[in-house]
This record gives structure tokens, sequence and C-alpha cells, in this order.
């Protein structure tokens, strides 16, 4: 199954009027998060992990986005916002909410069409890092615009927000666009499955099952520890007692980012951080990898 594809870069032209100052921005957001690679692994988990502690499986019994509330989409925008500023490391700005080197930089967000942000009078000709979601088809767009006059529309609503025009979306540079971020594991397996994996008994086996069939699939560490229904939920995945146990003599390994990041390298896996993998190898090469390492017997 190939979850991931090219990410849609799409710099502004070398001649348009926001290039040098939106370049810039690009590159001071860039040595934030460790270069355009690092940035896109870690987006892998950025919108997947978010949208799972609102969905909060462990709590509410639900499963998917489908399920949650309006204000709790709403509060999604907040919470992108939020990470983003402990991901980048930067403090608030004064008006604004990042401040990205010398620059105030508003954040917006949309998980529906695809020009829903909505820019308040503060932000006009400011600088905006603009997200957009689609978690039905796992993608996301990540990017960064000045939110020029003559790039909104005309009309505000009651709170004086207004929206970028569809001419206007064209003065976007793309650091992603129509990119494939890790999607709801539970939209990728059917009811049957999901309702035999959790009923498959108590934590390390109900684990060892989601794994089992789920192989290939990344898993984000809070959907885990709601598989779990444990507070310790790692302990559930280790040997001794664990669903490592059970699946180790199978020769399925159980692969963490925090903890296996080189071998899952090695296999050509594409997780993002705080996710986990299972994986069976497919040659004697990746058999004796595994083994080695000791993941499986």
């Amino acid at each position: 199954m190939m979850l991931f594809g090219d990410s849609g870069y799409r710099p502004l032209p070398q001649n348009h009027v926001d290039h040098p100052d939106i370049s810039a921005l690009e590159a001071d957001l860039l040595t934030a998060v460790g270069g355009q690679e690092h940035f896109q692994e870690k987006l892998r988990s950025f919108f997947r992990s978010a949208i799972d502690e609102v969905i909060d499986t462990a709590r509410t019994g639900r499963y998917f986005f489908r399920e949650l509330e309006k204000t709790e989409k709403t509060y999604l925008g907040t919470k992108f916002e939020i990470l983003l500023r402990d991901w980048l490391q930067v403090p608030r700005g004064v008006y604004l909410d990042l401040l990205i080197g010398e620059r105030e930089v508003d954040v917006k967000s949309t998980t529906g069409g695809k020009s829903g942000w909505m820019i308040p009078p503060e932000a006009i000709d400011q600088f905006c890092i603009v997200l957009r979601v689609n978690e039905a088809a796992a993608t996301c767009a990540v990017g960064l615009v000045r939110a020029r006059r003559e790039y909104l529309r005309g009309g505000t609503n009651r709170d004086a927000k207004t929206s970028f025009s569809a001419a206007g979306t064209q003065n976007i540079w793309w650091l992603v666009s129509d990119f494939a971020y890790t999607p709801n594991f539970w939209t990728l397996i059917s009811d049957d499955l999901r309702e035999a994996i959790m009923s498959s008994g108590k934590g390390a086996r109900r684990l060892a099952a989601l794994f089992e069939h789920c192989i290939g699939l990344p898993i984000s560490r809070i959907q885990v520890a709601a598989v779990a229904a444990q507070d310790d939920f790692m302990k559930r995945i280790r040997r001794n007692q664990g669903a490592r146990d059970f699946l180790a003599p199978k020769g399925i390994a159980i692969l963490y980012s925090e903890n296996d990041r080189s071998l899952i390298k090695a296999l050509g896996i594409k997780v993002g951080y705080r996710e986990f993998v299972s994986f069976r190898a497919r040659t004697p090469e990746e058999f004796e990898l595994l083994r080695a390492s000791g993941h499986i017997d």
C-alpha cells in the first residue's frame, strides 16, 4: 500500500512581489524544524496526533473524525496552532500567533474546502501560515502567504473577517500541497476487524491483534494507548508478556519511530514521529536484520 506520495512543493515565481519576504520566512521556518526532509517527516504525524487527541478513543469510544462535534472541529484550529508553536519552538507574537525570526505570523487552518481560511483585520497585509487538512483523504497542505488586501474577497462576515479570493490563493507559497499524512488506520480496516481487535482480550492481546492485522500501517502513539486501554500501555508492547512476545515467533516486528529510527530507515518504511508500525520481513536480508536487532525470534 502506497501511503505517501510527492510533497507538492510549489514556491512563488522569483519575479513575484512577495518572493523575497516569503523565501526568507520559509528559510527561517525550515531552520526551526531542521530542514525540509525533517519537516516532511514530522508532518506525517503532526495532524494525525492532533486529530486523534480530539477524537480521544480511549475516553469517548469514538474512532473517526466525522464523529466530532462542530465545536471540536473548530477547536482543532487552535490545537494546530499550539502544536505548531511547540514544534517550531518560537514564542507568540505581540499581535499574531507566532514570531518567526523577526516576523509576526498568523496561523490559519481549515478542515473543509480549498480556501476556507478566515482572515481577521489584524492579519491583513501580514504573513500567514495556512494549513489545510482533508481527513477523509488523509492529505494536507501547508503554505506561506502575505494576506494582501488585493488577495482577499471584498466582503466580510459579522466578525469583520474575510477570506482569500480564488485568484488570491495563487499567491500562496506551498511548502507541501496534497501531502499524504498518516491516515486514521481505523478507516483502512473493516468494522468487523475493528470489533475483532477490540474484543480480542486484555491490553497485550489487543495490541498483538492490532499489529498482526495492520502490518505496515503507521499507528499513532495515542491510538496505541487507546487500544491498550491501560496507563502503562508501553509495557503491553514490550517483551515479558507484552505484544512482542506473541508476534516475534511469527516473524512480526513492532517498531517505534523514537527507538528504531535507523532500522525503520534501513527497511524503507515511512512513519512520522511517535508512531508505531509492524513489519514482516520480505527478504532473507530483512529477516536477519530484524532478528539481529532482537525484534523477532
